[in-house]
């Protein structure tokens, strides 16, 4: 009688104990396939190509890798709130931000930074809330000098000369 008395009041306790705290949501992941296309102008040839990609986490923090088809590593990338840390395959670089290597990466290109910032929410198939945009067709929208056509699971972005696009693998 004591043990059921004992076993109840334990039961009792564990039924009052609070619950453990929510685990936070995984983080974001996206991965998939990335091309690129840089359309000829006078003196300079075309320019394109692809890799797969994986990018975690978000504009505060994450990292992001590039390989080529065959699984060789072109690029990776990790940022904080320590700056961004960039390794491209032969050679590490370190930048402020996300801004800043968006800067290199389209002057780079010959063209406008890519606003790697606001990737993530174009991701989603929306509008970065930092900046205005423009809506075109639906669910098409300009921002920040990029046409951005979000045809989940296809992302394009096209500005000037380059077009990006990026087919996003299902989960």
């Amino acid at each position: 009688m004591k043990r059921r008395l004992a076993l109840v009041g334990v039961l009792t306790l564990v039924g009052c104990a609070p619950l453990p705290p929510a685990r936070p949501p995984a983080p974001d992941l996206w991965t998939g396939k990335l091309g690129y296309r840089l359309e000829a102008t006078e003196g300079e040839r075309a320019q394109a190509g692809s890799a797969v990609f994986e990018l975690q986490g978000n504009a505060g923090s994450g990292q992001l890798s590039l390989t080529s088809p065959l699984g060789t590593t072109l690029a990776s990338a990790r940022w904080g709130s320590d700056g961004l840390r960039l390794f491209d395959g032969q050679q590490h670089w370190e930048y402020p931000s996300l801004d800043a290597l968006g800067a290199a990466l389209g002057e780079r290109l010959g063209g406008a930074a890519l606003p790697l910032a606001a990737l993530f929410d174009w991701l989603r198939g929306q509008p970065w809330p930092q900046a205005p945009h423009a809506p075109l067709s639906d669910p098409d929208f300009e921002q920040l000098g990029w046409r951005v056509s979000p045809s989940l699971p296809r992302l394009q972005l096209r500005q000037q000369r380059l077009t990006l696009t990026l087919l996003l693998a299902t989960p």
